[in-house]
Formats: C-alpha cells, structure tokens, sequence
C-alpha cells in the first residue's frame, strides 16, 4: 500500500495538470525538472563563457582603434603611423582623441596625462609634432588692432523750430539721420516749447516748422516729428581732438560747434533728408571728414583720427 501511494500521487497530479489544459489551452505545459536544469547550466556556462572572453580581451579594448577598429591602441594602428602628423591631428579630431595622451575617455583641456612631446617638450603628442595646425595652439593670442581712426563726426545742425500756431523760434541740435524712418523730437523739447501733439496708429505726433539757425535764411519744412523718450543723448563717448571745421567759415556750418557734446533734441529722418540736402562736399583737411552742403548749411560727416598731441604716430 506505502509503495501504491506516490504513484496514486503522480497520477493524480498528471490529471489535474491535464485538467488545466484542457481549461486553458493557451497555457504552456510545465517544463519537466531535468530540462530546466539543463537550461539553466547553459545559462551558467554562456555567463562563464563571457567572464572568459572579458578576460582574455587585452587592456585597451575598451579604447579599441578607432580608424580600424582592431584591438589595438591608436598608437600601434599601421594606418594611422603612415599618415602624416597632418592627417593624424585631422584624425584625432574627427574620431575625439585626446591630442596629448590619444586616449578617448577625455579631450587635450581635461588630460591628466604630465607627458609631453619628446621633440618640443610641448604639450601633445610626438605623433602629431609638426602638425602645422598646433602652430595656432602654441601662439599666444595677438592683441586686438588699436583702432586709432575711432570716432566718426555725424551730421549735426543747430535749427530754429516751432509749432504750427507758435510765434516764437526756439533753438535746438538736431541730428540729420537719413537712416531713420521719420523725424522725431525728445518729449522734453515737446513740452519746453509748448507743442501740440496728436494721435496717429497709437502714437504721439508733432507737426513742426524748422528753418536755419542763420536768422536771415527764409527757408522753411513742415515736419511732423514723433514725439518719443529716446531723446536727448549725446553724440559722442570721447572729446574730439582734431578741428575739422578749421576751413570753413562760422556761418557757412549747419552747427554752431560740430564737435560739441551738447545733446540731441530732434532727429531729421528720410522724411525730410530730400528736402534738407543739397549738391556738393567740401574736404575738410582732415581725415575723411567732408562738409556736405544742405539747406541748413554745411553738415560734417566721416571718420576723424583722433589722436593725443603726444602720440608720435
């Protein structure tokens, strides 16, 4: 009877297992304990079998040649040795080798490597020594140019404005500025003369009348003028050395002193440059300062050499 039992037992256990089957056809049968041994041993021996492989790889295989990739260091790559140092230091970018030690795991900045090149004592490697582009690298940087032509006289003019329905001139600077839109005018100057403004697409408006600061001139501009905070400033950052209103007399100039750094009040844009400027330039001796004639008289405009009285230059 005790040797009938376990085989009750397993035949009992096998019905059961058929039962489920049949329940679900989908499930997989259980795999007999002999085979999933034999699975897991192959498992075992597969993992064993890579710790081999691991081991027998040489040191450097994780930084495998990477212009051939065999296993085998950059410096030992046949390839690479017959190139030139040019083509080598192209090498080295392209593929991200360090230049100094051509390792992969860093770049030249953050090398720990102390060696240097045995033929320069400098810091990359022999291979690449004569490599012209290490000439940049190895020259400090050149300063800048000193720029001795830095300041550029601009078109300014001392005018007369006033408002449509005003009696009295005031006078302020203006600046005659082909490259903006349209005129404009600073919101102190608007009030200080008591303009009348009004309202186009949002903005403030002026409408104003300018003439020359020479009192016996009779030409006259209807502007309208943009009234805006981004006036007044002033010209210029340094003091202007050189004269060159020097050659023209005092009343033919559009500025009382051109070279001042009394502020801009007014800006005379494209709206009204046609109609301001007129035919001919005059040299004025210095630089490439020229004196173009306009309604409002001459107007200076062009690089100035700026230069202390000492500089033998």
């Amino acid at each position: 009877m005790a040797a009938y039992l376990p085989n009750q037992d397993w035949r009992l256990e096998e019905g059961a297992e058929r039962g489920a089957a049949a329940a679900n056809p989908n499930r997989q049968p259980r795999a007999e304990p002999n085979v999933r041994r034999q699975h897991d041993r192959s498992r075992s021996n597969q993992r064993q079998g890579r710790r081999e492989e691991r081991r027998d790889r040489p040191a450097h295989w994780q930084y495998a040649c990477g212009l051939c990739q065999e296993d085998h260091a950059l410096s030992s790559c046949q390839r690479f040795l017959n190139q030139s140092p040019y083509q080598r230091y192209e090498t080295l970018e392209r593929r991200s080798y360090c230049r100094n030690c051509l390792a992969r795991s860093h770049l030249a900045p953050d090398c720990p490597s102390l060696t240097t090149c045995r033929r320069c004592d400098h810091r990359h490697h022999t291979l690449i020594h004569g490599a012209p582009q290490l000439d940049n690298s190895l020259q400090p940087p050149s300063p800048p140019p000193v720029l001795r032509w830095n300041l550029v006289m601009i078109p300014t003019a001392t005018i007369r404005i006033m408002g449509e329905e005003a009696r009295l001139w005031a006078s302020v600077r203006a600046l005659v500025h082909q490259g903006s839109a349209m005129s404009k005018i600073s919101y102190a100057s608007f009030q200080r003369i008591g303009l009348r403004s009004f309202l186009f697409l949002g903005r403030r408006f002026t409408t104003l009348k300018i003439q020359a600061r020479n009192e016996s001139s009779t030409w006259a501009l209807r502007v309208h003028a943009l009234v805006t905070d981004e006036l007044p400033y002033r010209p210029y950052c340094d003091p202007i050395l050189e004269d060159p209103t020097r050659d023209f007399s005092g009343g033919s100039l559009a500025d009382v002193d051109p070279r001042s750094n009394t502020p801009i009040e007014v800006e005379l844009g494209a709206d009204a440059y046609s109609a301001i400027v007129q035919e001919g330039r005059t040299f004025s001796g210095i630089g490439d300062v020229y004196g173009y004639q306009t309604r409002l008289g001459y107007v200076l405009s062009g690089p100035i050499r700026n230069l202390p009285q000492d500089d033998p230059y």
